[in-house]
């Protein structure tokens, strides 16, 4: 691969987040994180190239490095780093070796069939580091004062960062909207699906228990976008799509607010887990319909 092509893989590892193979796409995600934090827009850049270079170094699948499918997943890696770590030369090191662990996670993912490798790696290094920074006083945050005020729901806010939640980004309004306009220059069809789902999600508000400011900080929708775009798209559904993936969009919203009333870290673990359950469904549905079939052959 010449530079282009690698620049270019690269700016498509971290479209890939949002399931866009675009360049162009990833380019407008990395200005949107720039737009929030310089730190994590640096980080994101570092991942997404640390990612491709191991997949290029170990000779893995060439279109699959074109297509970005070994970057995104160390895109989300490194700007973990920065939302959850303070930057010295430990947690750099830590991201380094976390973002090279996510690439052969998810090549070991390719080698079974039944269960798509989404951002799994991410999650399961990023938990890593976590468990890591638990035990090491120079990857922990300096403890913060925590103040709880009463909010009013926000519409424009709460789907702003429903978007900007998807790669960590919780503060700036323009970073969801340059999210959006990554989905919509790629696929119209795709960005008016992650639209809806965000709305949808925003009917927790009304639910007793479930904290008006997670609505508009993007907590509820974040991971509802994902499982719609999946389910929607990605997966080889030929029935009842839009069914299932609603179904799965419930799930995403109800393992989030347990994850968070458990007061776990969830990342885009309730997307991974909603999607994979659909797929052993969807796996289940079909295996049934070929048998029933076989029989009344």
């Amino acid at each position: 691969m010449n530079t282009g092509e690698i620049i270019r893989a690269m700016f498509r590892g971290v479209g890939q987040v949002m399931f866009q193979n675009n360049a162009l796409s990833g380019l407008l995600m990395l200005i949107g994180i720039g737009c929030n934090s310089l730190p994590m827009f640096l980080f994101a850049l570092m991942g997404t190239a640390i990612g491709t270079l191991t997949a290029i170094v170990l000779r893995y699948d060439s279109e699959h490095i074109k297509d970005g499918l070994y970057g995104f997943n160390s895109t989300l890696v490194g700007i973990a780093v920065p939302c959850f770590m303070p930057i010295n030369i430990w947690s750099v090191l830590l991201m380094v070796v976390a973002s090279v662990a996510a690439t052969l996670v998810a090549r070991g993912f390719e080698k079974q069939k039944l269960l798509p490798t989404l951002t799994a790696p991410f999650v399961m290094m990023t938990w890593v580091m976590l468990l890591v920074s638990h035990f090491l006083p120079e990857l922990q945050q300096p403890a913060t004062a925590v103040v709880t005020e009463a909010e009013s729901f926000s519409l424009l806010q709460a789907i702003s960062l429903s978007f900007g939640q998807i790669m960590l980004q919780g503060n700036s309004w323009l970073t969801g909207f340059f999210f959006f306009l990554a989905i919509l220059v790629h696929s119209r069809k795709m960005a008016m699906e992650a639209l809806l789902a965000g709305v949808l999600t925003l009917t927790v508000v009304w639910i007793p228990f479930v904290s008006t400011r997670s609505v508009n900080d993007g907590l509820y929708g974040y991971n509802a976008i994902l499982t719609v775009l999946a389910v929607a798209n990605i997966l080889n559904i030929t029935s009842y799509r839009y069914t299932k993936a609603l179904v799965a969009l419930v799930l995403s919203v109800v393992l989030e607010s347990v994850g968070m009333q458990l007061g776990m870290v969830t990342l885009t673990a309730p997307f991974v887990l909603s999607v994979w359950l659909m797929v052993l469904y969807n796996t289940f549905t079909d295996c049934k319909s070929k048998a029933k079939a076989g029989r009344a052959m």
